[in-house]
């Protein structure tokens, strides 16, 4: 509740958004986090080699549509639900790639902006509920001395349901006393 600063963003889609997509590529059922989620455990990883768009530039901030435009082009020749698998599995492992670079380099930056020294890190939204890219998270965390904060797993699937609550909480505490803003699908946190 808070006073933000922004230190990165997606350039295109939400990473949530991503999965959503990558879910209906490989024609599995919305939300596509979990479906992603359980289809990579069954599939080798390391089959598909898959873009990181932006992983070498940009700072901290991300993008995910070559990524995705990538699980089109190869989902057009799965022949199996294995390939099906390795797909998803590769799909999951690159995610897991970018988010720890630029992870690492937010915390860098971070670091080098922060006057408070807090060393929290906090991830919500609908894929902080993903086990693989938490652990990676919080192991990350430990390495760098930061300490992870992560909402409960069934908390995490409704990302409308958490910002309203981020709204009330503000509006109990003064944050603002009227209802009548304008709508702003990519509303940012920070001033």
């Amino acid at each position: 509740l808070g006073k933000y600063k922004r230190l990165g963003t997606t350039i295109d889609d939400a990473l949530g958004e991503a999965f959503d997509k990558t879910a209906k590529i490989l024609g599995v059922e919305f939300p596509g986090g979990p479906q992603i989620e359980a289809l990579a455990l069954k599939g080798n990883s390391n089959k598909y080699e898959l873009p990181k768009p932006i992983y070498h530039k940009g700072g901290c901030n991300l993008s995910f549509a070559g990524l995705k435009t990538a699980i089109l082009k190869i989902s057009k020749s799965i022949k199996s639900n294995q390939d099906k698998y390795d797909l998803a599995a590769s799909f999951q492992k690159t995610i897991e790639e970018i988010l720890y670079k630029k992870t690492l380099i937010a915390i860098e930056k971070f670091k080098r902006t922060n006057l408070t020294n807090d060393n929290n890190f906090v991830v919500a939204g609908g894929v902080a509920a993903n086990k693989k890219i938490r652990k990676m998270l919080i192991n990350l965390c430990k390495t760098v001395n930061f300490n992870p904060i992560f909402p409960p797993t069934e908390l995490c699937g409704d990302n409308a349901a958490m910002i309203a609550m981020v709204g009330l909480e503000k509006f109990k505490f003064k944050k603002f006393n009227k209802l009548d803003f304008p709508v702003k699908p990519r509303w940012p946190l920070d001033e």
